[in-house]
């Protein structure tokens, strides 16, 4: 009977203090008073870019220890003395060491060249802004290591250059309309020029276009006066 009694006591005691207690349904706090708040992380896209724009899409040659494999897709383009000597493909192969180098590595393979956005004026002084893509693939080696410095960075620069000039052929009015063939004259002008630096177009895609205006956020940026500092990109 005692032990009974105790805890019945017991019981009252436990009840009686959840009765004084105040009863909240508010949320606990996240941050405690005496904790300082963490800054809030924010996700940001980067890209893998080297500084130097003339090396951003070039691939290190190996060094010539007398024997080189050359994967599948790739090609290496063989110096000897300074003067061009063959092109190895795929398969193993054997060097002259200090006599032959390997002067450039290409990837044969279909390769998508990105520009940032970029600006354009239309016929009728309507100011666009643009990015895009582009697909090309090297087709020739020999050209792609001797008729151009850098020539995937190049067509990059070509690109943004033939876009903006065909841009300016159009009214302001119709650059949705005529936006489907935009495309093909763009990659149709970018095969004259890239077939000498042994490379072709596949396609060329303007991914978005807009007009600029001043409720535009791209106009906001043009108002601000840092627009044109960062319309070009990294070359």
């Amino acid at each position: 009977m005692n032990f009974l009694r105790q805890n019945s006591v017991n019981k009252l005691r436990i009840l009686a203090q959840i009765g004084s207690r105040a009863i909240t349904t508010a949320p606990p706090p996240l941050v405690s008073a005496h904790q300082p708040a963490h800054p809030v992380a924010i996700a940001i896209r980067l890209t893998d870019q080297p500084a130097d724009p003339i090396t951003r899409y070039d691939i290190s040659p190996p060094v010539n220890w007398g024997y080189l494999t050359v994967s599948d897709m790739n090609t290496c383009i063989i110096e000897r003395f300074g003067k061009y000597a063959k092109t190895l493909t795929k398969g193993a192969h054997y060097l002259i060491p200090f006599v032959d180098r390997i002067a450039y590595v290409h990837s044969l393979k279909e390769q998508a060249l990105c520009f940032p956005y970029q600006h354009a004026i239309t016929k009728d002084n309507v100011l666009i802004v643009f990015d895009g893509i582009m697909y090309v693939k090297i087709v020739d080696p020999l050209l792609a290591s001797y008729g151009v410095l850098n020539p995937l960075n190049s067509a990059i620069q070509l690109a943004i250059v033939v876009v903006q000039t065909e841009i300016g052929k159009i009214v302001g009015k119709n650059i949705y309309v005529e936006y489907s063939t935009l495309h093909e004259k763009t990659m149709i002008s970018i095969n004259k020029v890239i077939k000498d630096w042994g490379l072709e177009c596949i396609r060329c895609e303007i991914m978005s276009m807009e007009k600029v205006t001043m409720e535009t956020e791209a106009g906001k940026v043009l108002s601000d006066g840092c627009w044109f500092k960062n319309c070009r990109g990294p070359c």
